[in-house]
């Protein structure tokens, strides 16, 4: 009798040891957003290298953020062209395009949002469709996707895909 009482004991306490199984409500993580301006389907972002203004069309963060990285395309030597809030290649020196007989920087852009994609808590895609006078890297002409990042309080546009 003591050999059951002390074996009954023995697996008490190893059941009381086991991992208890909890059950666990999954917490989401909140997708980051981004406010795109009232009547946006229709509005068309323009713009021409020789008449930049530094001021954007509304009052969207992360649409000034698109708005001032187009501009930049144009003319990477405004004021506002940060090179750690935007991709890489909107610095190239132009040189390299006459170089390698590849159609050079654009003149004139232009742009209109489509939708939003949330990707994580910091990050977004935008979907516009664009137009601009040079293929330059397929970065500008039809469907362009900016990759929002608002990881710094702020939206920066990450990376530029067509």
């Amino acid at each position: 009798m003591k050999k059951c009482l002390y074996l009954l004991s023995c697996l008490l306490m190893l059941n009381a040891c086991n991992d208890k199984q909890e059950t666990s409500q999954s917490v989401e993580t909140p997708m980051a957003q981004i406010e795109l301006p009232e009547g946006f389907e229709t509005m068309i972002f323009s713009f021409q290298k020789d008449t930049l203004s530094e001021n954007c069309q509304t009052d969207s963060d992360a649409v000034c953020a698109i708005e001032k990285t187009v501009k930049c395309a144009l003319n990477p030597a405004q004021s506002y062209c940060d090179k750690n809030a935007m991709p890489d290649f909107l610095f190239f020196d132009d040189a390299i395009f006459a170089e390698d007989n590849v159609e050079g920087r654009p003149t004139q852009q232009s742009f209109k949002l489509i939708k939003t994609k949330p990707i994580d808590k910091t990050t977004v895609e935008v979907y516009t469709e664009g137009e601009c006078d040079s293929n330059w890297f397929g970065a500008c002409r039809g469907n362009v996707i900016y990759v929002m990042d608002n990881s710094l309080g702020h939206w920066i546009v990450k990376e530029i895909y067509a």
